[in-house]
């Protein structure tokens, strides 16, 4: 009777969500995390702790796209011979490599086929862990017009917050991925919207000139949105989406901006409107 009274218990972000239209169908699924939701929270925190390392997060993804058993020569591209005998040492303490003697690996729970979800789970925990705000990750939305698939959703500061996350390099990210993620933002109306590629290379050389592109079409008549430079290889539009890269980490790109955004909102005494950047570029894409 007492736990009836109380009613279910719902997720900061579910709730969230919820009010402004768009329940959750599902988030969290951890099939093709590396770490598994079982794992013991000695091996979460340590494998957290690694992928805090760009060189790790690199060394990862030549991982997975090398076949076990082959020697390590295709694990070498961006570490050292033996930084990747101690990573795989790594990976082996935690439970997801076997290694034999002659350095032979393989997956203990079979083949990962993307460095992906373990990335937005990792997202996930640094609102967890570094900014104590509740967050749910790989998300499916209802109701929403072009597209319900979310990579990872906080609230920070009771303001909602979204990621994208693209685990390639700038190279590998092209136009319609920009032009889901703006549609996105009509969608969700976050407060703050995140577009995350993971690498240390130049943002302004393409990224923002993608999305330069993508919210100043031809033929547009109000006045362009411009994209500007906000500190380093972090740029932001409005102060209310950001493009960020991970140099010098992803945790220190996040607060630097989150930081920016907040005070930007302060300032004006309202919340930017993330989905008017978006208007201009049309809801095709």
């Amino acid at each position: 009777s007492l736990k009836g009274s109380q009613g279910v218990w719902v997720h900061p972000v579910e709730r969230a969500l919820s009010q402004r239209g768009l329940p959750v169908a599902h988030h969290g699924d951890t099939a093709q995390v590396m770490v598994p939701p079982e794992a013991h929270h000695e091996a979460v925190d340590r494998f957290y702790a690694l992928l805090r390392r760009y060189s790790f997060r690199l060394f990862l993804r030549d991982l997975i796209r090398s076949p076990g058993g082959e020697g390590l020569d295709a694990l070498t591209r961006y570490c050292s011979l033996k930084t990747v005998r101690g990573y795989l040492k790594e990976l082996t303490q935690i439970g997801l490599v076997h290694l034999d003697a002659h350095w032979r690996w393989r997956w203990v729970r079979g083949p990962v086929p993307s460095f992906g979800p373990t990335l937005e789970w990792y997202v996930w925990q640094i609102f967890h862990r570094e900014f104590l705000a509740p967050a749910i990750f790989n998300v499916r939305l209802d109701r929403t017009r072009h597209g319900g698939d979310y990579d990872v959703i906080a609230l920070v500061n009771q303001r909602l917050v979204y990621v994208e996350v693209k685990s390639s390099p700038p190279r590998g990210v092209e136009m319609p991925a920009v032009k889901a993620f703006l549609n996105r933002l009509k969608d969700l109306q976050p407060d703050v919207a995140f577009f995350l590629v993971d690498t240390e290379l130049r943002m302004r050389d393409k990224i923002a000139v993608l999305f330069e592109e993508a919210l100043n079409p031809p033929g547009k008549e109000a006045s362009p949105s411009r994209v500007c430079r906000l500190i380093h290889e972090l740029f932001h539009i409005d102060h209310a989406v950001y493009l960020i890269n991970s140099r010098p980490g992803i945790y220190t790109n996040l607060r630097v901006c989150l930081r920016d955004a907040f005070r930007w909102q302060y300032k004006s005494g309202t919340v930017r409107d993330t989905a008017r950047l978006s208007e201009s570029e049309g809801s095709s894409g």
